[in-house]
């Protein structure tokens, strides 16, 4: 059997659920993120302890809240922080309009073709039609 992956841990998946819905029992959580309900408490508890999320009682059940500036200045993962993950993550999925790709991700234009988002920027730019020929830049001699 092959492994699978995801690009977001299953903290980033109970966190994402929380927000769209806040009043979901702990087996409405455990069923969306695909984990057991102990795994979903587990998961709960250590974000409710990295004061991430809140929860109180309502009636019978708990309702959550998602504290957006503490997950925000929570560390960083390598290089990039969640807000740079977040912002990158709506970039490319377009619901920031004009919004900046990463310099590598660049499209030259709407029309451009797929190939144009496999080099940075600048690079789909040298088409062969406009390419300096090899030894151009040298004096003739």
């Amino acid at each position: 059997m092959t492994a699978r992956w995801g690009l977001l841990t299953n903290h980033a998946l109970v966190l994402i659920h929380v927000i769209e819905h806040p009043r979901s029992t702990l087996r409405d959580i455990a069923d969306a993120v695909g984990i057991t309900e102990r795994a979903a408490l587990s998961l709960l508890r250590a974000l409710e302890e990295d004061a991430i999320i809140a929860r109180r009682k309502v009636g019978r059940r708990n309702v959550y809240t998602v504290d957006i500036d503490a997950l925000m200045a929570h560390r960083t993962h390598g290089t990039y922080s969640i807000a740079e993950i977040s912002s990158a993550l709506f970039a490319l999925s377009g619901r920031i309009p004009g919004m900046e790709l990463p310099p590598g991700l660049q499209l030259r234009s709407p029309s451009a073709t797929p190939s144009a988002a496999l080099f940075p920027a600048g690079a789909a730019d040298a088409s062969p039609a406009t390419a300096p020929s090899p030894g151009a830049d040298r004096p003739p001699g």
